[in-house]
């Protein structure tokens, strides 16, 4: 009895080891990694961000319409309402712009036989250039996102999320009525399996991050400050790294352009990222990554080349961009202005040397004009905390992760605590509206003072003014510009950065303004 107990234990351990590898080899089917050039990787590679299978989110807009058309149907579909860009219908599974298909599992970045969606590089560095109703969107790879508010959107999904009309069975049927096909067993146990554990972290959440906003109120700027091209990147750091709510954060940022990178020794606006790996990787953990999942061979993979895309990434032409004759450049106020540009901007900027195409840089490109200097608005500097999280991220990344940041790379630190703002080049300086760092000002003729600053304005999928130089806003909001800009707003200041002149101010030289912004055309 004895022995037949024996074999039948082997017997038992034997067909678990063999299941065990099958299942294994089955799993490791799942993801095949995908190595991707570095425009591949940019525009379409997982960086760690993974939300939801495919089928729920090709499915959630039309479950939740109040929560992704928060302006009614007749405002547009949830793509326009929340400022994404339409993809392709038979590329990347007919997804919007910035938006990556992979076959990793959320947070952990383990295989999983269901497609997941998550973000790409080119969610936030994609943007569209009109000049005018019906006219054909030049889309620009590289360019800051001038539409997406990407806050809102994330709101309305977890409302969806915590919705209980939000099960297996109403995401199956929604999928069949829509493809007419069903959703298969896997499918289903996937998806079940997510929504239990999305659900269960979102509700987790909510005694220390809050609620989130839904339906009208997420078009609310006293609600939802942040609003459409612009981040709270530090305000998501605390919240992912130091588990803190991060209530008082003001420090509002626009989606920055990513040109010519190679010309940059600090990443970061303000110099307190220094290396474009450890920005990057922020960001990515800012938008819901972990050092779990960015050292997977292929999310590793993608970060680090699309930092290489963008090394060299030229930005568009505004002669290119604009060819209408009506609007054609002045080859002699260019060269006034360029005179201009040299005297009051080259120095903290550089130039263009436009015989080789290089970036000339200026004698303080690279250092911090201190916050006392250019006066611009100070919240990103003085968050609550702004000492704390350099160390807290040090401890966060665990010394073997082969992207944890160097601490010296990440200020304040080692290498200083000057509070201010980097002094960048400025090449395509035409695409990179709205200007400041907190995207207060609309137009390049405003920033030089030779138009006075809105002081309120409106935000959304606004035109661009090849005039000005810059966006255009209604004087009046609707649906197309919905989120009001008032920078009298904490953390929303339009002030400082006065170069030449302070508009109206001793010195002040319309004539010389008008050259100086064609010169600024031609960057």
């Amino acid at each position: 009895m004895l022995k037949v107990i024996r074999i039948a234990a082997i017997s038992l351990i034997s067909i678990l080891l063999v299941a065990t590898f099958g299942f294994l080899y089955i799993e490791s089917t799942w993801a095949k990694p995908q190595f991707r050039t570095p425009k591949e990787a940019f525009i379409h590679g997982s960086i760690g961000t993974e939300l939801a299978p495919l089928p729920v989110f090709q499915v959630l807009p039309d479950l939740f319409p109040d929560q992704f058309q928060p302006a009614g149907k007749e405002a547009g579909d949830w793509v326009e309402q929340f400022g994404f860009i339409h993809g392709k219908p038979e590329d990347n599974e007919g997804l919007p712009v910035g938006f990556s298909v992979s076959n990793y599992q959320p947070q952990s970045g383990n295989p999983s036989p269901v497609k997941f969606v998550g973000f790409s590089c080119a969610l936030c560095h994609t943007s569209h250039i009109r000049r005018f109703p019906g006219d054909e969107a030049v889309i620009v790879t590289g360019m800051g996102s001038t539409s997406l508010d990407l806050f809102a959107w994330v709101d309305a999904f977890k409302t969806s999320i915590l919705d209980k009309n939000l099960t297996v069975d109403n995401i199956a049927k929604a999928y069949e009525a829509k493809y007419q096909k069903p959703l298969g067993i896997v499918d289903k146990t996937v998806i079940g399996f997510w929504l239990s554990t999305a659900r269960g972290q979102v509700l987790a959440s909510l005694p220390k991050w809050d609620a989130p906003y839904n339906g009208k109120d997420l078009r609310d700027s006293k609600l939802s400050p942040i609003g459409p091209a612009r981040t709270q990147p530090f305000k998501e750091l605390v919240h992912f790294v130091m588990d803190r709510p991060a209530a008082s954060d003001k420090s509002y940022s626009k989606l920055p352009s990513l040109y010519e990178q190679e010309n940059r020794e600090w990443a970061q606006y303000d110099g307190s990222v220094r290396d474009r790996l450890s920005r990057s990787v922020l960001a990515a953990v800012a938008a819901g990554a972990t050092p779990n999942n960015l050292v997977v061979p292929e999310i590793s993979h993608n970060v680090t080349q699309a930092i290489e895309y963008t090394r060299g990434l030229q930005g568009p032409k505004y002669a290119e961009v604009f060819k209408d004759q009506s609007i054609k450049l002045d080859p002699q106020k260019i060269e006034r202005g360029h005179a201009v540009f040299q005297q009051s901007c080259a120095t903290c900027h550089g130039d263009r040397n436009f015989a080789d195409g290089t970036w000339v840089k200026g004698e303080l490109q690279g250092l911090i004009t201190p916050i006392e200097e250019i006066q611009t608005d100070s919240e990103r500097l003085n968050y609550r905390y702004y000492q704390e999280l350099p160390d807290a991220v040090d401890v966060f990344f665990p010394d073997n992760n082969p992207l944890k940041p160097k601490r010296e790379n990440i200020r304040p630190g080692p290498l200083g605590n000057t509070k201010g703002f980097i002094n960048a080049p400025i090449e395509s300086v035409f695409a990179r509206a709205p200007y400041l760092h907190n995207g207060s000002v609309l137009t390049l003729a405003e920033l030089i003072n030779l138009k006075p600053r809105r002081e309120i304005f409106y935000r959304g999928d606004n035109l661009y003014d090849p005039i000005d130089v810059g966006l255009a806003s209604p004087t009046e909001p609707d649906d197309k510009h919905y989120f009001k800009l008032d920078t009298h707003v904490q953390g929303n200041s339009n002030k400082g950065h006065d170069y030449p002149w302070t508009y109206q101010g001793t010195g002040w030289d319309k004539a010389a303004l008008e050259d100086l912004l064609e010169y600024l055309k031609t960057l």
